[in-house]
């Protein structure tokens, strides 16, 4: 999903449609990019049913009642309040913040709830969150912690959601009905990018059977003169995604590069990585 924060401060949205009545965001991920965008009225879907549970974490509660239960955790288990990496302590806190992490971590797959889950986000490893086949979060612990501006994004976040005119999905892209999307609205797709090591990718979750859904699923909505963009990566570690780039030349799509944007994946720099903003207006 990459880095949207910094794509939006590079112009992404510059790039979207004025005037847009419905913004569909087929591949929400942490729906930043919906957040940022002027529309009517916003149609955030991810397949991913645990972001679905997020979405209606800040739609039924209000900032006030999710930043006091992260706090809460906080002092019960003794989570870190300060970032750790590039850090060196002349003490046991590193470890003994781990601890915490772990010990958090193993009440949450026995005690599942949203809100936990949540506050788990802001201490795994990039702030990523991952289940083993028991279904049991398993991120490794991080170097982050909940910071004043993770609470300016819980409180932005439920004065977006708790909106009427934002509706919540969890749909495969493939079952998206195109004909009940219209010429003003505009479908934005932030994919699992098909040649990155991206968390959400490591167990080759997106197939090359999906990256060729998704480009017929493009190629149907342009037949319909239905305007759409789509962030994904031409190149990544020196792996070129020649079937992306061949498909624009093809379809002869407008292709936007971003100047000096590294793209991270789960904290690996990528200084090679070419990100592009692919669209057919």
């Amino acid at each position: 999903m990459g880095n949207k924060k910094k794509l939006i401060q590079r112009g992404l949205i510059e790039l979207f449609p004025k005037d847009i009545d419905c913004f569909i965001d087929v591949f929400a991920g942490s729906s930043v990019v919906s957040m940022n965008t002027k529309a009517n009225k916003y149609f955030i879907n991810d397949n991913d049913k645990n972001l679905k549970q997020l979405y209606k974490l800040f739609k039924i509660y209000n900032s006030d009642t999710i930043i006091n239960h992260i706090i809460s955790r906080i002092d019960e288990y003794g989570l870190a309040q300060e970032r750790t990496s590039h850090k060196v302590f002349n003490d046991d806190r590193k470890d003994r913040y781990k601890n915490s992490y772990y010990e958090f971590r193993n009440y949450y797959n026995t005690h599942k709830n949203a809100l936990d889950f949540y506050t788990l986000m802001f201490y795994s490893f990039s702030q990523q969150f991952r289940f083993n086949d028991k279904g049991e979060f398993n991120m490794p612990c991080g170097n982050d912690c909940f910071s004043d501006k993770n609470q300016k994004y819980i409180r932005n976040g439920c004065t977006f959601y708790h909106s009427d005119n934002v509706h919540i999905f969890s749909m495969d892209f493939r079952s998206i009905p195109i004909d009940s999307i219209t010429t003003k609205d505009f479908v934005y797709l932030d994919p699992p990018y098909f040649n990155t090591t991206a968390t959400y990718n490591e167990a080759g979750g997106w197939t090359e059977n999906d990256e060729n859904d998704l480009y017929d699923f493009c190629e149907r909505l342009s037949e319909n003169n239905i305007k759409w963009g789509m962030s994904n990566v031409f190149e990544n570690k020196g792996i070129i995604n020649q079937k992306l780039v061949d498909w624009c030349d093809k379809n002869n799509l407008n292709v936007y590069t971003f100047d000096k944007f590294t793209y991270m994946a789960c904290g690996k720099g990528n200084s090679n990585a070419k990100e592009v903003f692919i669209t057919n207006y």
